[in-house]
């Protein structure tokens, strides 16, 4: 990953933060209650996906669009464990999709442009041979939290050729997204994963998974996201 790379992380991240904790959209969320549900409702259509299948227990549904993208629905319970917990075996799945990350080893960290900034709540590594290629690490959380240690706030890891973004917003009940990316396909020609989960604190969560032979998902994760505001709301 290039240097410009790391700057734009770095700046995609703190503008995520900053949307995402300034009062107006804290005072947003305030009535923004998300609701618990025993069932998914899953539409035949959803922008440009089509159901391609649901479970008899209702609590799973996989759709599909026109470029071999793969959209999963879940609810997923919690069973008395914390959220990240819950969805571990999901973001596991979905790692398992992509190479291995690499990481762009440097022989001296002094000579090959390493930054190491610790602020509270603002924390960045970054190591890289004449500042071209390299790794950086980016998390940014709100005044007493750390992002990194599961309050809300946004983690980048970013290597030479792939990235992974963790955002956990602020607000009443669970918000967690997870995004990975990378230069080269995995095993079955995806270069992107993501997963967006929304439920009450004591779940269970609604989370819609997206397994892309592209790396621009914007629109896709939009759509996604509407089918999670179906479900439970926010």
């Amino acid at each position: 990953m290039n240097a410009r790379m790391i700057m734009v992380a770095g700046a995609a991240a703190s503008a995520l933060w900053i949307a995402g904790c300034t009062p107006p959209h804290s005072h947003h969320w305030a009535g923004s209650r998300l609701k618990s549900i025993d069932s998914l409702d899953c539409p035949d259509s959803q922008g440009d996906l089509t159901r391609k299948s649901q479970s008899t227990d209702g609590k799973t549904c996989v759709y599909a669009d026109g470029s071999d993208a793969v959209v999963t629905l879940q609810l997923v319970s919690l069973n008395g464990q914390d959220a990240k917990n819950a969805l571990t075996p999901i973001e596991d799945d979905l790692k398992a999709e992509l190479p291995p990350q690499t990481s762009a080893k440097s022989d001296n960290d002094a000579s090959n442009g390493r930054v190491d900034i610790d602020l509270p709540g603002i924390h960045i590594h970054a190591s890289g041979k004449d500042g071209d290629k390299g790794d950086a690490k980016v998390d940014i959380g709100g005044p007493g939290h750390d992002s990194a240690d599961g309050g809300p706030g946004v983690s980048i890891d970013a290597h030479d050729k792939d990235a992974r973004i963790s955002i956990n917003e602020s607000g009443s009940g669970v918000r967690l997204s997870y995004i990975q990316s990378a230069d080269d396909p995995g095993p079955h020609g995806y270069k992107s994963v993501s997963y967006d989960a929304r439920g009450p604190s004591g779940g269970p969560l609604a989370v819609a998974s997206i397994k892309s032979k592209s790396d621009d998902v914007d629109d896709l994760r939009d759509v996604a996201r509407e089918l999670l505001k179906r479900n439970v709301g926010g």
